[in-house]
């Protein structure tokens, strides 16, 4: 009977080392994914929920964003080529192709990057803390 028991512990300790890691890779990559929906969405500031404040280009992105959102009706897809996690550190390349619709003329622009985007488990979230190259956000920058 014991050995009954012993079993079936070792077979749900297994079962949840997969759910685990599939648990963690769907929120590492809802948080991606809520930045690209937020963005479209024209709401720069729910954009950066995901972002920690320790990132070093906090205030600048959230400006790039903002500066986003009130020139351009934005349309982002998002593509994740590659995630490594590591116990608390995920790192994800993401194919970006983000459409920029200017609001006055109407003209559209095309800006397409792999992305690598850092996150921490930081009080049992996962929080972005590194995002590059942050040029693509830059509203200044036209691609060519």
């Amino acid at each position: 009977m014991a050995a009954i028991a012993l079993s079936r512990s070792i077979a749900l300790l297994l079962a949840l080392a997969c759910v685990l890691p599939a648990q963690q890779s769907r929120a590492i990559r809802d948080q991606v994914a809520h930045v690209g929906t937020a963005l479209s969405s024209g709401n720069p500031e729910e954009a950066m929920t995901p972002f920690d404040k320790s990132f070093d280009n906090y205030g600048r992105l959230s400006d790039y964003f903002s500066a986003l959102t009130n020139a351009y009706t934005l349309t982002n897809d998002l593509e994740i080529t590659d995630e490594q996690i590591v116990k608390h550190a995920a790192t994800l390349t993401i194919h970006w192709i983000m459409t920029l619709s200017d609001l006055k003329s109407g003209l559209s622009e095309v800006r397409v990057q792999d992305v690598t985007v850092k996150l921490a488990m930081k009080n049992y979230d996962w929080r972005i803390v590194s995002i590059a190259p942050l040029a693509f956000f830059d509203p200044e920058i036209k691609s060519k």
